[in-house]
């Protein structure tokens, strides 16, 4: 067996040296060492506190916070989206068909949310591994439910799907789907559905025809067992009894490639609305991971008459991070790193970074440079890391040859993370490209706007947005480049890209602060737009020009 190298008095940065991986899904081996708790992960493991969305802009921590939860919890839950078998709905004809006629399936997309965690909390608490054992909770569990209407529909919900507790999630997906395709299917009259299963051969209804169906399949799904399940969710609390066992069903992932975004949408939202409900179970908390963007792209395409989003505020658990905190995550890696290496105390960043960077704090300079999110200091000491090795500190030379890469990699990151609302962000960042740090709006717009909107619609766009609609408007001369300009910096603002400052203000609001969005009245041609620091390398931005 080889010997453990000693530790000794000093030490170097190693080539491939790191302070954990940017995505926590592969950080196992520092975030179990080095996690910092802002206080957020009391809240989640309370399940009397009604925080249960964990949002955030990407790489904030939230998969961080959902996977350290996990590890403290004994009881955890993990539903992945992917694994569920959704995309089977995306398959059903029939469900395709009343989605695009408008019919509404938030009443089914809900059933399926409360049964899937229903069913995960019983088999969890009851140990369910097959139909022996799911049949005696049946018979076990009869006595909790009187004759009270509420209590006979729960428990005829119990007798219908039961039996089935015990397979995996997909299979029972499944299963309530084909059940509620052969209700919808028998209330259409036969040659009406024959249509719509033959409509890809050029088969269509008549519009009375297709306001008949969707009266008819409206009236199926409006009668979904929601109802049995409201008394279901109570039964959870009744069997559980008021032990000290607590469950956390846990959600993330959910901006991945998992199902068909017209599907997506309405799923989250229905997911949140589930959420809400089961804040009724005492012994039993779901919470779910979720990028602003994306939620913010449910509510906008799930919008419905008496839609209150504030409603939903008191769910959300905000991700933020301060200087000392993000110092911490920075401080308490570098020690797990070099654990097995020093012996003279701890070493931190103090210990690795020059005093100053062109005459600013170094980790002000690299905060400055980042979302004051993990990811992004883990990312820039990194690259710092690569560059210094073989040496034991970060030099200014160092760090500001480490910038670039970073600089590169945050701008392609940002055009990723948007890409959902503005896949084609990445190309009118350029119009930033060489300008100064700061500058008023109207320096963006005249010929030079025109000449650049006519460049991008010749080189055409493969994906059409709303960036792409206004380029084209002003090449064909039926929008204004001022115009244009305006709605550029809000989205540019909305994104993080830049900051601004309005003429009469000293301060720059940014939306990695408080203020995610900006309405267009709040932006006028004598605004400043400031470029964020992160991405000054990459794009050629000249602070000392700066106006």
């Amino acid at each position: 067996m080889a010997k453990r190298p000693k530790k000794s008095g000093h030490f170097a940065f190693r080539q491939h040296d790191s302070i954990g991986a940017s995505d926590a899904e592969d950080d196992e081996q520092f975030l179990e060492y080095c996690f910092v708790d802002t206080g957020d992960l009391g809240h989640l493991l309370d399940c009397a506190h009604p925080f249960r969305l964990v949002v955030g802009r990407t790489g904030s921590g939230k998969t961080a916070l959902l996977q350290t939860l996990a590890h403290h919890a004994n009881d955890t839950i993990q539903v992945k989206p992917e694994s569920l078998a959704l995309a089977y709905i995306t398959n059903s004809t029939i469900l395709n068909y009343l989605l695009d006629m408008d019919v509404k399936l938030d009443v089914f997309f809900r059933l399926l949310w409360r049964h899937v965690f229903t069913v995960e909390i019983l088999k969890r608490h009851f140990s369910l591994k097959d139909e022996i054992a799911t049949r005696n909770l049946l018979s076990r569990i009869a006595h909790y439910f009187t004759k009270a209407d509420e209590d006979r529909r729960a428990l005829a919900y119990l007798e219908e799907w039961g039996k089935s507790f015990w397979q995996e999630t997909e299979y029972r997906i499944k299963e309530v789907t084909t059940t509620l395709e052969e209700q919808l299917k028998a209330e259409i009259p036969g040659p009406m559905l024959d249509k719509i299963i033959k409509a890809g051969a050029g088969q269509t209804l008549t519009q009375q025809e297709t306001q008949e169906v969707v009266r008819r399949c409206q009236t199926v799904i409006n009668k979904v067992q929601i109802r049995a399940l409201s008394g279901i969710i109570d039964l959870i609390n009744d069997v559980t009894g008021s032990g000290q066992r607590r469950y956390y069903v846990l959600i993330d992932r959910l901006d991945e490639d998992w199902i068909e975004d017209r599907f997506r949408y309405h799923l989250i939202r229905a997911l949140i609305e589930t959420v809400r409900d089961f804040r009724r179970v005492q012994c039993a908390k779901i919470i779910v991971a979720v990028r602003y963007d994306l939620l913010e792209r449910v509510f906008r395409f799930t919008r419905d008459a008496g839609f209150q989003e504030e409603k939903y505020e008191s769910l959300f658990l905000h991700v933020s991070w301060t200087r000392e905190q993000l110092t911490e995550v920075v401080d308490r890696r570098l020690r797990h790193l070099l654990r097995d290496r020093y012996t003279k105390g701890h070493v931190d960043s103090r210990d690795i970074l020059p005093r100053q960077i062109g005459g600013q704090d170094s980790m002000s300079y690299m905060l400055a440079r980042t979302f004051f999110r993990p990811r992004d200091l883990i990312q820039f000491f990194n690259l710092s890391i690569t560059e210094a090795a073989p040496k034991a500190k970060l030099s200014a030379q160092v760090i500001r040859a480490a910038e670039g890469e970073y600089s590169r990699k945050r701008l392609r990151s940002l055009a990723d993370e948007w890409f959902g609302d503005y896949p084609n962000l990445f190309r009118f960042m350029a119009f930033l490209k060489g300008r100064p740090a700061s500058f008023p709006v109207s320096e963006l717009g005249g010929p030079p706007c025109e000449d650049f909107c006519l460049d991008e619609v010749i080189r055409g766009f493969d994906k059409k947005d709303q960036l792409s609609a206004l380029t084209e408007a002003v090449a064909n001369g039926d929008l204004a480049a001022d115009v244009f300009v305006l709605s550029l910096v809000k989205v540019l603002y909305k994104v993080g890209l830049v900051g601004l400052r309005q003429p009469d203000s000293q301060g720059v609001i940014w939306t990695t602060g408080q203020r995610r969005s900006v309405s267009q009245a709040e932006i006028s041609l004598q605004t400043a737009v400031i470029v964020h620091p992160t991405f000054w390398r990459t794009l050629g931005i000249r602070p000392s020009l700066s106006r």
